[in-house]
């Protein structure tokens, strides 16, 4: 029984997979701009992340980053250009106190052209507002495509995450078959 379930466990890691790697984009807001303001298109996919740093040095400025999609709105906290820490830097004196928002766009519903409104303020007076935008692409998991199969060439090249494959599954079959021939040893010697 653990034969065939060790069996099962190496065939699906050996399956193919295809996705994408998630990703983290950063946006930087100082006091002239949000660099960028407008996320390139292609930049990001269902389920990356956006960073977005408030990096206005000017005296009691806090900046609010407000996302839209589809009439839904996500809105970040104040943030701050720095937050106060104790005397020893290792905790903040206001832990509600940040200097960046994170979001991270949901792998399934969020793809699409996404609204981002950041707001400056200073002295909790709105001062600036710069508008952007970022369209999401969709993450789409589709089988592995087929490829075109020539008739008139026989030749059979093998692609290297197929010779990769088979190479991986002998060395598993060699091990799980010396495993089960040390647990039978194993059983014999114990009944003797």
């Amino acid at each position: 029984m653990r034969f065939l379930l060790a069996c099962l466990a190496v065939l699906m890691l050996t399956s193919p997979v295809v996705g994408h790697e998630l990703a983290v984009y950063t946006v930087m807001v100082n006091s002239e701009d949000a660099h960028p303001a407008d996320i390139p298109n292609g930049s990001l996919k269902e389920g990356d992340t956006v960073w977005f740093w408030m990096k206005d040095s000017t005296e009691n400025a806090s900046l609010v980053v407000e996302l839209e999609h589809d009439g839904a709105a996500m809105r970040s906290s104040d943030l701050q250009f720095e937050c106060e820490m104790d005397e020893n830097d290792t905790v903040l004196v206001d832990e509600n106190c940040k200097t960046r928002f994170d979001y991270t766009f949901n792998q399934q519903n969020s793809a699409g052209l996404w609204n981002i409104t950041f707001m400056k303020y200073v002295n909790s007076t709105l001062t600036e507002t710069i508008d952007g935008s970022v369209t999401i692409e969709e993450d789409v998991h589709d089988e592995m495509p087929l490829e075109v199969v020539d008739d008139a060439s026989s030749n059979t090249d093998f692609t290297n995450k197929e010779i990769i494959a088979g190479v991986t599954i002998v060395i598993s079959l060699i091990g799980f078959i010396t495993i089960a021939f040390r647990m039978k040893d194993d059983c014999s010697v114990e009944e003797e």
